[in-house]
């Protein structure tokens, strides 16, 4: 599984994009969404008139997060693209907060997995942001 943003989708990509947005794409190549990973209206709207701080949406999101079952959801995910791996898509860039990071931590957090950027590869990810990791790893599951 990875993350990724709708902007990164080339026109000829038929890959597993899986919209985890409250909002759906206009890119045809993202056939599915799965709406349980999205934040609610009301959090998003909060966030987007600075109601509330990045850190305290991130901390009611994972109160929504934590009400799923990860390992379940995960595996629902991957039957839902079948031969494709998932790519769970928003509309946030690389440099913005978004909460695909979130998910993405709470996923490896909760089942011990790796999730990768789509055409960036490994990322650190804390509050809501990523970074990119430089740094050649000694071993593959560090």
């Amino acid at each position: 599984m990875k993350t990724g943003y709708f902007k990164q989708i080339d026109s000829n990509l038929t890959l597993g994009f899986v919209s985890i947005s409250l909002y759906p794409s206009k890119n045809n190549n993202v056939l599915f969404e799965f709406k349980s990973l999205a934040p609610n209206w009301k959090l998003m709207e909060m966030l987007k008139s600075s109601q509330i701080s990045e850190f305290d949406f991130e901390k009611e999101y994972l109160i929504q997060l934590n009400n799923l079952n990860a390992k379940t959801i995960f595996e629902q995910i991957n039957l839902l693209t079948s031969d494709h791996e998932p790519i769970l898509m928003t509309h946030g860039n690389k440099s913005s907060f978004c909460h695909r990071h979130i998910v993405a931590k709470w996923f490896e957090n909760e089942l011990g997995v790796r999730i990768d950027e789509f055409k960036i590869g490994a990322v650190r990810r804390s509050n809501g942001y990523m970074k990119k990791i430089t740094q050649k790893r000694l071993f593959e599951n560090e």
